[in-house]
């Protein structure tokens, strides 16, 4: 805290000269007396002290009557300029309404009429001291408890905001847990239901043992394999916000179409579907078999999923610089315009999907196949006019 200053003010020397001595007898080097001889030479003096970091002007002790400003007016602009700054007036010579009017405009402490005795000086000087000491006092702890509880509110809003982006780190934690569950689930309910076909053909049968031949049992070997794969794959976590790990090689598509058509044989039988393709057994592309396996399957028991029995597929593709526009075309009830623009989002089924009970995943995880090889996918449909998903591959 600066020092406080205490200024007297009066335009007979000797008065001034008999304040400071009282005031120094009684305060010590507590604080600095100034003195002044007039209003202007009061009002210089102060602004110099208050613009000063070492002093503060605590008090002004200033007479009634001067030469120039008169003691009420003096105080009144000291008031206005420090209003903390306590105001005391001496005077022989003042009225009631020059002290009422000084202590509305000027917020007079206290009034002293002359002749004043020393102890008149004293106990009231010392009273004004301690009083604005102790406001200060009182000043400087609320600021100190201001910057507190300034700094337990930020403290507050850091760690608020801290438990929030915790918060959002947990719930995007859930939802990457959860789409990972749901492409385990998904993954793997085409080879499990074709599997389960191919036992119900077998309980069919009358023969005691049944009879399973050599190729049908290679097929579910492979198809078990798959799946065994498919979990290491999504244990792995290939699908993650990261991107896709992906292990290009060059891919016949011709023969890769067929294999997966006589692996969906059961659930296409089944659905009396009839599918055929027009892909040149030339036709190479440079892509993950294993991701883009997931990706014939899931559009092809997409189709299957949205329409009744009975449709037709047919695939087919061609070649523009070096890029693979594969076409998978359905005869089925088509898609409304305003579904075709959300198919590919996650968890989209569109608002004519009945006989789906998935969660609309397949269309998402596709997506991000394709992205993942630097190529394009989309959907050409509407309603009762079938459906046709493409999309686009490096063939180099």
């Amino acid at each position: 805290m600066s020092k406080p200053v205490i200024i007297c003010v009066d335009d007979e020397p000797l008065v001034l000269e008999t304040l400071k001595i009282e005031l120094k007898r009684v305060l010590g080097e507590n604080c600095l007396i100034e003195t002044a001889e007039g209003g202007e030479e009061a009002l210089e003096l102060f602004d110099e002290l208050q613009n000063s970091k070492e002093y503060e002007v605590a008090l002004v002790l200033a007479d009634y009557i001067m030469p120039g400003l008169n003691g009420d007016q003096l105080l009144k602009q000291i008031h206005d300029r420090s209003p903390r700054t306590l105001n005391v007036m001496i005077s022989g010579q003042a009225d009631l309404d020059a002290v009422s009017q000084a202590l509305r405009s000027a917020r007079l402490y206290r009034y002293i009429s002359k002749p004043w005795t020393p102890e008149d000086i004293s106990l009231t000087i010392v009273e004004a001291v301690q009083s604005y000491l102790q406001d200060r006092k009182l000043e400087t702890q609320t600021e100190k408890l201001r910057a507190i509880n300034s700094y337990l509110e930020q403290q507050i809003q850091e760690r608020t905001e801290e438990l929030q982006q915790k918060m959002q780190e947990l719930e995007k934690l859930n939802t990457l847990k959860d789409e990972f569950l749901h492409a385990v689930s998904h993954d793997l309910k085409t080879p499990l239901i074709g599997s389960m076909l191919v036992f119900q053909r077998l309980k069919k049968q009358l023969d005691d043992p049944v009879q399973l031949s050599r190729s049908m049992l290679d097929r579910m070997v492979e198809s078990t394999q798959r799946q065994l794969k498919l979990l290491d794959s999504l244990l792995a976590v290939q699908l993650s916000e990261h991107g896709m790990r992906l292990d290009r090689q060059a891919i016949k598509l011709a023969a890769f179409v067929d294999e997966i058509i006589l692996d969906l044989e059961p659930i296409l039988t089944e659905n009396q579907v009839t599918i055929a393709h027009t892909i040149s057994s030339e036709s190479t592309v440079y892509a993950d078999e294993f991701q883009l396996r997931r990706v014939f399957e899931n559009l092809i028991t997409n189709s299957l999923k949205h329409n009744a029995p009975g449709i037709s597929l047919s695939i087919s593709t061609t070649v523009e610089n070096h890029i693979l526009k594969c076409m998978i075309e359905d005869n089925g009830v088509g898609i409304p315009q305003q579904d075709c623009d959300l198919m590919f989002e996650r968890y989209q089924q569109g608002s004519r999907n009945r006989r789906s009970l998935g969660i609309g995943l397949g269309l998402y995880l596709c997506r991000q196949i394709i992205q993942a090889h630097g190529g394009e996918i989309g959907v050409i449909s509407a309603v009762d006019q079938g459906a046709k998903f493409w999309f686009t591959l490096p063939t180099s």
